[in-house]
């Protein structure tokens, strides 16, 4: 849980490369951990943060991995809320090709 919150911190600080270490940190430690629910906000926030740098390709990773932590979880909402944040980027990636 902590490297999630460093990562935040690092991301509103824009410390690129300290932001996107400690995002896949977080991933790794709940994945070792086998919290899905945690491994899923982490995967969710790294999209987030690369949505807001507009790396959509990177984005729409992690959104993808977190729609898979959250369906394996059993979280209908979590997975509904981040299918619309796919669906939204691809929209966006559509219209810049």
């Amino acid at each position: 849980k902590l490297e999630l919150l460093e990562a935040e911190k690092y991301g509103l600080d824009a410390r690129h490369s300290q932001a996107v270490r400690l995002y896949d940190a977080a991933i790794a430690s709940a994945k070792n951990s086998r919290f899905i629910h945690e491994q899923g906000l982490a995967c969710e926030k790294a999209g987030f943060y690369y949505k807001k740098i507009r790396d959509v390709r990177n984005a729409f990773d992690y959104f993808q991995q977190a729609r898979g932590c959250y369906e394996e979880w059993g979280s209908r909402v979590k997975v509904e809320f981040i299918r619309r944040e796919l669906d939204g980027l691809n929209i966006h990636y559509q219209l810049t090709l």
